[in-house]
């Protein structure tokens, strides 16, 4: 994607960038995690350029918007029974649809490990002492060493739940990912590690960011936007926990950070506007996110803001079952961000084909709202909110039972209270009503458009049911899918991606490790 966090920059960050594998070869023939070593970072100046290029890379680019530009948002999104693609032929319908194969399969490959190369030319150069003014700029460049850490972490963990099965589904001894923490040689052929292998070494890459004392600490709220500091450090690493089924790790790690961090959760009545940029409130509970500033190329439309609004490509919408539930609550708040078609009648006064279809039923995600820019590309991307550690704690504390579920039902309580218009009619629950199962809907309705219900459900063991019958009444707006993609759990083999054809076809010890049943 052309949007760029720092626009001033371009020019600066076009030089680190060819740290990396040129952006245009990034499908060529060669295994994707190799880097030219040619070039070096020896100043702080090169250090800082070197961190917005890998801030940066986790968008995308103009032609790929393979990561967090667009994809990974739907495929958390599409691939469960929350949301789906629109109709056939749409950006997200082969996520939905998941009836791919090995040969045309989407990949999310590429583009991450080369936000990889960009954190390992930080973090070698710093481990090699290869920054010649250290002495001078000590604090900073300690604090973007860390800050590499975590973004590679990030993307190691971001890869292994798309390649790899559910940590939890066997211990994590199947296969993951390769996890590169060195600049490989271009033709390097790295085979892939366990699943458990790599959340050790995730694991280990956030323990060291978080423990080093080097990200900055804010003690107030958009202090460090667009960048990681010590307290989304920690909120990654609470997830991570989680995932990992790692649950007393999970809990203290978020329970650390509602105390003592400076985000709080939005307000009843902030919540519906809190999601655009530029209100005062935006930054109150969203702990990292992706900065968009510029709107200057045709492939920022392909970015999910676009693909989510009816103004942009009206792409993916929320399923029926979901609007249903989420409508069972009159007083949740939640309803807000998920609007109803706006343009009813065309030009000549008819219904428009989508107001035929779907009426005043909210479909369409508005959590990258046109808002005070006018423009949906302009949004920022959320990646870690504090509403997601309070569920984070939640789950773990009622997973470990016992004497933890005061905290489980101290904790799910907050988020429902703050996301209902009405307190005193809102379904509080108790030591004898909370369940994980309403936990996990809380994270549904809280979490919708963010790229997470389908790797919550497969972590969890969940069944994903888009619908059963063909009876058009019964399947609500879902077109027609193969029938092993309308209902199905963790052991269905598309549940997880092959690795691309193109990675295979460069790396012969990859290809003989491709995922079951491609």
């Amino acid at each position: 994607m052309i949007t760029r966090i720092y626009k001033s920059l371009i020019l600066q960050m076009a030089a680190v960038i060819g740290l990396s594998s040129c952006v245009n070869n990034w499908l060529d023939q060669t295994p994707s995690n190799g880097i030219p070593t040619n070039q070096a970072i020896t100043n702080y100046n090169d250090a800082k350029t070197a961190m917005y290029g890998m801030y940066d890379g986790l968008q995308g680019n103009s032609k790929y918007n393979e990561y967090y530009a667009a994809r990974m948002f739907y495929y958390g999104d599409v691939r469960g029974d929350d949301m789906q693609a629109r109709d056939q032929g749409m950006r997200t319908s082969s996520c939905y649809e998941m009836r791919y194969t090995v040969d045309d399969a989407p990949a999310i490959w590429n583009i991450p490990y080369n936000v990889i190369r960009r954190a390992n030319r930080i973090i070698e150069a710093v481990d090699n002492k290869k920054i010649l003014d250290a002495d001078k700029y000590q604090k900073q460049i300690d604090d973007i060493y860390a800050q590499a850490k975590v973004v590679r972490a990030l993307v190691h963990f971001d890869l292994v739940r798309i390649y790899g099965n559910p940590y939890t589904s066997d211990n994590g001894i199947s296969l993951g990912v390769p996890f590169v923490d060195t600049a490989l040689a271009t033709d390097a052929q790295q085979g892939r590690e366990t699943v458990a292998k790599v959340y050790e070494k995730v694991i280990k890459d956030l323990t060291d960011a978080v423990g080093s004392g080097a990200l900055h600490k804010s003690e107030k709220v958009g202090e460090k936007q667009g960048f990681i500091d010590q307290w989304a450090a920690e909120a990654l690493l609470a997830r991570v926990y989680l995932y990992k089924g790692e649950n007393e790790l999970a809990l203290s790690t978020a329970k650390n950070i509602i105390k003592n961090s400076p985000y709080k959760l939005w307000e009843a009545d902030e919540y519906a506007d809190a999601w655009d940029k530029m209100n005062a409130k935006h930054t109150k509970e969203i702990m990292f996110e992706l900065i968009n500033n510029g709107t200057d190329d045709w492939a920022d439309r392909e970015g999910i803001g676009y693909l989510y609004n009816e103004d942009g490509y009206a792409d993916a919408i929320c399923t029926k079952s979901f609007v249903d539930m989420l409508k069972a609550e009159q007083n949740d708040v939640r309803i807000s961000v998920v609007l109803p078609v706006q343009k009813k009648t065309d030009d000549k006064g008819n219904p428009t084909e989508l107001y035929k279809k779907y009426g005043d039923e909210p479909i369409f995600i508005n959590k990258f709202p046109n808002g005070q820019q006018g423009d949906p590309r302009l949004q920022n991307l959320p990646i870690l909110r504090l509403s997601e550690v309070y569920l984070n704690a939640a789950e773990a504390a009622i997973k470990l039972g016992g004497g933890y579920m005061d905290d489980a039902v101290n904790y799910l309580n907050d988020i429902i209270k703050a996301r209902s218009l009405d307190v005193n009619s809102a379904k509080l629950v108790d030591n004898s009503t909370v369940t994980l199962e309403r936990v996990l809907l809380e994270r549904r309705k809280e979490l919708v458009g963010e790229g997470h219900r389908f790797f919550d459900a497969m972590r969890n063991n969940e069944t994903i049911v888009r619908y059963e019958s063909q009876d058009k009444d019964k399947m609500g707006w879902h077109y027609a899918l193969n029938e092993d993609s309308r209902k199905f759990d963790r052991t269905y083999f598309r549940a997880i991606l092959p690795i691309p054809v193109s990675e295979v076809n460069a790396n012969p010890v990859i290809a003989k490790q491709q995922n079951p049943g491609y």
